[in-house]
């Protein structure tokens, strides 16, 4: 196999691609290009990453045919979300002005237009995905009791008890 011939400038991107990338798996890519340019076998570079020999041989083509970009990930497939942009938005408002539960929420626009229903875990992940913060509802009362009441219930704790 022939060694990956690299400029001075693509080496310095590289090493620095592979330390402050905030993405681990271009981090991950970026320092096995460098590894081949080292010298390691695809062998040795996929023993030292713990990945198969066919992902380290994909990193080199990629680097070959599209450079830096290459190392990048593509656009991963998934299930559509169910509500628009602006649907979300709605959601987020309502929470803004309303407040509430998320049941209570979603309650709240079945009744004013009608949308595809989502789950109340969908719509919990809508609303952090938009910086919500959820505390948990409380359902009993807290055992704090004014000074007055206490005294009298459970006794003086300034004095002694008087004897007889």
């Amino acid at each position: 196999m022939k060694l990956l011939e690299l400029s001075k400038d693509e080496r310095r991107t590289l090493r620095e691609m592979g330390i402050f990338h905030p993405h681990p798996r271009t981090r991950m890519r970026a320092q096995g290009i460098l590894r081949l340019s080292q010298g390691l076998t695809l062998q040795q570079t996929a023993d030292e990453f713990m990945v198969h020999l066919n992902s380290v041989e994909q990193w080199r083509q990629r680097w070959k045919k599209l450079g830096l970009a290459g190392l990048y990930e593509g656009r991963h497939t998934g299930r559509p979300r169910k509500w628009t942009s602006e649907q979300r938005q709605a959601l987020g408002e309502l929470a803004q002005s309303e407040g509430g539960t998320v049941v209570a929420l979603l309650r709240h626009i079945g009744q004013q237009q009608e949308r595809t229903p989502i789950s109340e875990n969908t719509a919990v992940r809508y609303l952090k995905e938009m910086n919500f913060s959820y505390k948990r509802y409380r359902y009993g009362l807290k055992k704090t009791q004014p000074d007055g009441l206490r005294t009298r219930q459970q006794g003086d704790w300034g004095t002694e008890p008087a004897r007889s």
